[in-house]
């Protein structure tokens, strides 16, 4: 979608959108060339960091200043808005950082936080705390895993426990589901992909699935690979689990497209 599409779908006029179009395609480029801020149009500056810096420069030139002025904030108008497109678009290109549960979160990110309180510093660092041993999983499943694994992630084998945690193959439901064959154990990042499901396993072969959008290597790569099992049949995780979590995952894959 380009800009002028976007301005149009936020609700302003066919006139209006023109007008800040034009804007940043000709007089705003115009001036950041003349004072050496680009060498490009500022329509063709994809990212947001770059055009934010850029656009805090060209707000204190003098033409700006002048004209803006004159125009009754026309110019200001256009820049806050190709701000807001490119913040759009970005958001769009960044939408797998949360997987299929993108809407909730931003449903989330979107409530007002509190004011910041530095006399709430240790209760903070408390909640903080609290958090980590609460993503490590209770104490007596991970306890559990931790030994049925050998002290290492199902998933790349990593030894180091500090970053092991303890993962639900299907939700946490109270502690019937503390049950050690509906858990795995899992590196702290890979823990937060099978929650959102963009990390699963293939029941049927034991294997890793990686979401087709994670394209970095060292996730990627980790496709097809096989589990490191526990050494007690018994204590390997629920096959009826896996191909629970396994169909919530390809579900959500398949309402993404």
């Amino acid at each position: 979608m380009d800009f002028v599409e976007w301005m149009k779908s936020t609700g302003l006029s066919d006139k209006s959108a023109s007008s800040y179009s034009g804007a940043i395609t000709g007089r705003l480029t115009s001036w950041a060339k003349a004072h050496g801020l680009t060498a490009v149009p500022l329509g063709e500056i994809p990212e947001l960091a770059k055009f934010l810096t850029l656009s805090e420069k060209l707000r204190q030139t003098p033409e700006f200043l002048e004209k803006d002025k004159t125009g009754k904030g026309m110019y200001a108008a256009a820049l806050n808005n190709y701000q807001k497109y490119l913040h759009a678009m970005g958001s769009q290109k960044h939408s797998i950082e949360y997987g299929p549960h993108q809407k909730q979160v931003a449903r989330l990110e979107s409530e007002s936080s509190a004011p910041f309180d530095p006399n709430g510093q240790e209760d903070a660092r408390a909640r903080v705390l609290r958090e980590v041993v609460q993503r490590r999983g209770q104490q007596k499943f991970r306890n559990a895993l931790l030994n049925a694994y050998s002290g290492r992630c199902a998933i790349t084998g990593c030894a180091v426990t500090p970053l092991l945690e303890a993962a639900h193959i299907t939700p946490y439901l109270g502690p019937e589901t503390n049950s050690i064959t509906n858990g795995i154990l899992l590196r702290a990042d890979l823990h937060t992909l099978w929650d959102l499901g963009l990390i699963a396993v293939k029941p049927e072969t034991q294997t890793v699935w990686v979401h087709p959008d994670i394209t970095d290597p060292t996730y990627r790569d980790l496709s097809g690979a096989s589990l490191f099992l526990p050494l007690d049949l018994a204590l390997w995780p629920s096959n009826a689990a896996l191909e629970k979590q396994w169909a919530m995952a390809r579900t959500k894959l398949a309402d993404q497209n």
